[in-house]
């Protein structure tokens, strides 16, 4: 689903469409570390899709759903969220597939 790379921790960061991050060294691709992701409201987050390394955080695109959420690579938890539904209404999308998806 997604792959991001941290140059600080020299770590790939990986998601597979449920709530986890996974962290993989980028030498040996061993997992080093996985973490939940939870939203600002306290509810996990399923569905990460694209991610994107920025400024010391995992920005992730959820699919199906109109907000990426920026999260701390250390607690999971989400730092900032955008709501970006106003980019493509959905009364314009024609069909329950036609989503935003990526950053």
């Amino acid at each position: 689903w997604g792959i991001t790379y941290d140059p600080t921790r020299k770590e790939f960061v990986v998601s597979d469409g449920t709530r986890y991050l996974y962290f993989w060294d980028r030498d040996t691709l061993e997992e080093k570390q996985k973490i939940t992701v939870t939203r600002l409201d306290g509810s996990q987050q399923r569905n990460l899709n694209e991610l994107e390394y920025m400024d010391g955080l995992i920005c992730c695109n959820i699919w199906h759903d109109d907000h990426i959420i920026c999260v701390d690579p250390e607690t999971g938890n989400s730092v900032r969220e955008y709501d970006m539904s106003s980019l493509w209404p959905i009364n314009q999308r024609g069909g329950v597939e036609n989503v935003l998806n990526g950053i």
